[in-house]
């Protein structure tokens, strides 16, 4: 820890039951009004149906290709000079920063999630973003600040030793760490 400057650390969202939802309700919608379409073209013009096919098809298919990426995400989170940022990665091919630039040494706590998980309900916090991969995983910690927009807020994220023990570093005074890491 000689030179606590940067670190990422990279958690994929697990697959679940919600997930599975998203992807069969999102390959309905993006296929269902191209049956529609179809259905109507060929009850009124069967000789335009040719022309109309292959449009439908490949307009579906990318709509379908396009949404399917919000589905497999992977969460990223990086310390900088001080600075926690959470970013969105949606299927390794677009990034969307989510938490930038947020000050550690102006966190009010960065704490285990398992056993403090009723601050989340502490009158004050505005809102609680889960940005994890789980709830049930074992490294999940809160961590409370203010935001420039939407004032103090909960965030939950996945962590691992490296990352808690950078945080500390920059605010040792209200990071909290735990002695159980998964490894």
């Amino acid at each position: 820890m000689d030179s606590p400057n940067s670190i990422e650390f990279t958690m994929k969202k697990k697959e679940d039951m919600k997930t599975s939802m998203q992807r069969s309700l999102i390959f309905v919608a993006c296929f269902m009004p191209g049956i529609i379409i179809l259905g109507i073209v060929m009850a009124v013009a069967t000789q335009f149906l040719l022309a109309v096919m292959p449009v439908l098809i490949i307009l579906s298919v990318y709509l379908c290709w396009y949404c399917m990426r919000f589905t497999k995400i992977e969460y990223e989170y990086v310390i900088q000079s001080g600075e926690f940022t959470v970013s969105a990665i949606y299927d390794n091919r677009s990034r969307k920063d989510l938490i930038k630039a947020a000050k550690i040494k102006d966190m009010s706590q960065v704490v285990p999630y398992h056993t403090n998980e009723p601050l989340l309900n502490a009158p004050g916090i505005n809102q609680v973003l889960y940005y994890c991969s789980d709830l049930e995983n074992p490294d999940l910690y809160i961590s409370i600040f203010d935001h420039e927009k939407m004032g103090k807020i909960a965030v939950v994220f996945n962590t691992s030793r490296r990352l808690v023990q950078i945080m500390q570093f920059y605010n040792r005074l209200n990071v909290m760490l735990k002695n159980e890491f998964q490894i």
